[in-house]
């Protein structure tokens, strides 16, 4: 029987992820927050700050990374190093409408597949990562960890994403290109050519628009 989980945080990623859950029949224990007031949905539990995991010994539940980002991962890569640096461990969340090849797919801890999300063969995808509504991963791309690839985004095959790195909504990399650590694809934007670490890139064909600091302007 699977363990039951608990999501960090009650904003819109969380309900996402909390719907895909309860699509899996997957018990979910409750969620914390910061703000006492915070709600998901109906039947689950506000349990308390992020502290009240820790009344919970790591072997008895699995954590769910319930923080969205918008262009700077740190604040999801912090939380989930934080836990798992105390044995606690992020379960994989997969809605039951995204495709994912049986051929040589690979998934690190705390992957996050969402809705219609496309993942062909020889993918690999590292810890933490989020795979948004619609995205597609072509076949033989190589995903860090702690990226976020926004709804409608489309990474075309054998492309190389650094860990950190920001893919906006409904952007688009061209076959092969390589995104460097920590680098932000806006949304909309084209990519032909390989972006360079902490990079801010946007446009048709998408430019560099800013050196960032740790993912940020």
């Amino acid at each position: 029987m699977s363990k039951p989980v608990i999501i960090i945080g009650a904003g819109g990623h969380a309900k996402v992820l909390a719907e895909s859950l309860l699509r899996g029949d997957q018990t979910i224990l409750g969620f914390t927050d910061p703000d006492a007031s915070a709600t998901l949905f109906e039947g689950i539990p506000y349990l308390g700050t992020d502290a009240i995991i820790f009344e919970h010994r790591p072997e008895e539940i699995l954590l769910v990374n319930g923080l969205g980002s918008v262009g700077d991962n740190r604040t999801r890569q912090a939380m989930f190093s934080s836990f798992t640096a105390k044995a606690y461990r992020f379960t994989r969340v997969i809605h039951p409408s995204a495709i994912i090849s049986h051929i040589e797919v690979e998934m690190g801890s705390g992957c996050q597949i969402l809705a219609g999300a496309l993942i062909n063969p020889g993918a690999r995808l590292g810890n933490n990562i989020i795979i948004n509504s619609h995205a597609v991963v072509e076949h033989d791309c190589r995903i860090g960890d702690h990226v976020h690839i926004s709804p409608g985004a489309i990474i075309c095959g054998n492309c190389t994403i650094d860990d950190m790195a920001y893919i906006g909504a409904s952007s688009t990399l061209k076959q092969g290109v390589n995104i460097g650590k920590g680098a932000i694809i806006a949304a909309g934007a084209v990519v032909i050519n390989d972006v360079p670490s902490y990079t801010l890139m946007a446009g048709v064909p998408a430019q560099q628009k800013h050196q960032l600091q740790g993912g940020v302007k």
